[in-house]
């Protein structure tokens, strides 16, 4: 016999706890629906109330207009999680929404594959439908559990399905819509990459792709290449990857590993270089030790300080966004550029060996394309005496400097 949880005889805290980690901590969470026949609906999670006995989630949003204006009806959702006793109970207002039924229970306690529960529910046209729900597969993705449930009509072929996601909630949705004699499987998915916390989207939207080779090519024949892959992420961090090989004029082999930490919460990335068997040390190209290379707000203006290791020192770190601008010299070429490309700074004083003992590096990002180039300056003599001019500093600056930029043939 399937497991059936008895909602009467259990540790409310501990079968709540179970049902709470199916959805995020905290406010502000967007989720962006597509689907069958370009349906679509955003919703956003705008409160989290405790109750005696459990906790309430609610959601608001709408449902996309594909007529651009023109359809007829209310396109608001409201949706109502609650949380009690080991339940889910769902509540829905919208007359747009696929789902089905105004409320229903979506889960019952333990989360466990088998666990098997019947109730009776009408949909909007007072249609009665005793449906057997059961949690038919339990699967760990990326250290998060995704729970698929079936909720069949006993009296007809109609069936919904829905899958959780742990800190997400509801990912995809499923039913089977009969009109007449013709029965269609339609459904909706969420929109991973465009769904989460405002500050979670404006970060990963300066990823690259992920598990695509990128060439990096610049000065005296350098070049290397490397993949960024996902390692794991949550609402609170991300944890990125990338692995790559030295492939310029030297000839000498060599690979390294970099690791980019996302903090969602911090609003900020952070690289930390996990090997370079080429040089032995944990940098690649970069004097800066585990520095945050970016920091929200990104804006221009916005500046953060750090202290880091630099060179066996600690050193403060001086970030600023310098720029954010359109690449290219004419409204053509900035068109191709695609978005805007943004300009961070870092700099830190009291270095000897450098001009006017300051180590400056800069280093470039694009939405969609990820970090496009990096420079810095490097260590010498820059031969300006006697030629202190903005032109001659500058010229001089740039040619003491070594960079390279992403490949985007």
């Amino acid at each position: 016999m399937p497991p059936v949880r008895s909602p009467d005889n259990h540790d409310y805290a501990a079968v709540n706890e179970e049902l709470r980690k199916l959805f995020p901590d905290r406010p502000g969470y967007s989720f962006i629906y597509n689907g069958f026949a370009e349906y679509g609906h955003n919703v956003e999670l705008k409160s989290i109330t405790p109750l005696e006995d459990g906790v309430i989630y609610h959601l608001s949003g709408r449902v996309e207009d594909m007529s651009g204006g023109e359809g007829q009806g209310d396109f608001n959702i409201s949706q109502d999680y609650t949380v009690r006793k080991g339940v889910l109970v769902y509540k829905k207002t919208g007359e747009k929404i696929m789902d089905t039924f105004a409320e229903m229970e979506l889960l019952r306690t333990p989360l466990a594959k088998d666990t098997q529960w019947e109730q009776n529910v009408k949909d909007k046209k007072g249609q009665a439908h005793q449906l057997v729900c059961t949690i038919t597969d339990v699967q760990d993705e990326q250290g998060a559990k995704v729970y698929t449930v079936l909720y069949k009509d006993k009296n007809s072929d109609f069936y919904e399905k829905r899958k959780f996601q742990e800190n997400i909630g509801v990912i995809s949705f499923e039913k089977l819509w009969k009109n007449g004699q013709e029965s269609i499987e339609m459904g909706y998915q969420l929109y991973p990459e465009a769904s989460g916390y405002m500050e979670q989207l404006t970060l990963k939207s300066y990823l690259p792709p992920l598990d695509t080779k990128m060439r990096f090519v610049g000065l005296a024949e350098y070049a290397h290449q490397g993949t960024l892959t996902k390692i794991s992420e949550n609402d609170q961090e991300g944890l990125y990857r990338f692995k790559g090989d030295f492939q310029d004029g030297s000839g000498i082999p060599g690979q390294f590993t970099i690791q980019y930490i996302f903090n969602y919460q911090a609003g900020a990335v952070v690289e930390k270089v996990i090997e370079n068997t080429r040089t032995k040390k944990k940098e690649v190209n970069s004097k800066l030790h585990d520095p945050e290379i970016l920091r929200l707000p990104l804006k221009v203006g916005n500046a953060w300080q750090q202290e880091i290791n630099f060179e066996g020192q600690r050193k403060l770190m001086t970030a600023q966004i310098v720029s954010n601008s359109y690449e290219g010299r004419t409204f053509y070429s900035q068109m191709q550029s695609g978005s805007p490309v943004m300009t961070v700074r870092y700099r830190v004083e009291g270095v000897t060996g450098y001009y006017n003992n300051a180590y400056i590096e800069e280093r470039r990002f694009q939405q969609g394309r990820g970090m496009v180039s990096f420079s810095q300056l490097m260590k010498g003599d820059l031969g300006l005496e006697g030629k202190e001019d903005t032109y001659s500093v500058d010229e001089a600056i740039l040619n003491h400097m070594f960079g390279y930029g992403l490949n985007r043939e």
